[in-house]
């Protein structure tokens, strides 16, 4: 047996997308953002309920939080509405090690306008350990033409969720 790394994070850059490579519903808010130059506008509406839209990163050298997850949002479907819906502050995902891993990639975004990579690892769901792939796109908002990004948009397509060893007892 081959043995894999417990985290693999690839930038396959924006171009991937561009070739159909991605997603299709990823691939449809690309396409929709970068007609709307990044600018939280109508086009962003029908892709809500698959966002996450997250505050811009700092030097902590982990993912920035999240203000707004859609119910239908990677982050809700791996760590459920109970999670997503948590008063008061925003949203970290449970797992500190991914919030490390991940956090390369908002950066490349915010430096570059655009991030658009493939990730797995291993998260903690239910008290058990699974494997998770996923494609990730991340992207800029600004809320004028003129005006600076103020988020950063995250869209993630889960392509496998593998559960490792027994079930708790």
């Amino acid at each position: 047996m081959l043995a894999r790394p417990r985290q693999l994070f690839a930038d396959l850059g924006s171009s991937a997308i561009e070739r159909g490579l991605a997603a299709p519903r990823l691939s449809q808010f690309y396409e929709d953002m970068i007609r709307a130059g990044s600018v939280a506008g109508p086009e962003l509406k029908k892709h809500l309920p698959y966002l996450s839209l997250c505050a811009l990163p700092d030097d902590s050298g982990t993912a920035p939080p999240i203000v707004y997850a859609g119910r239908l949002s990677s982050q809700v479907q791996l760590f459920g509405s109970v999670w997503s819906e948590q008063p008061g502050e925003a949203l970290v995902t449970p797992d500190p090690e991914l919030e490390r891993a991940a956090a390369a990639g908002y950066l490349s975004a915010l430096e570059s306008g655009t991030y658009y990579g493939y990730g797995r690892t291993g998260i903690r769901l239910g008290g058990r350990m699974h494997d998770v792939a996923y494609e990730r796109l991340i992207m800029p908002l600004r809320p004028r033409p003129d005006s600076p990004v103020r988020m950063l948009a995250y869209f993630g397509v889960i392509q496998a969720l593998v559960p490792q060893g027994p079930a708790p007892a």
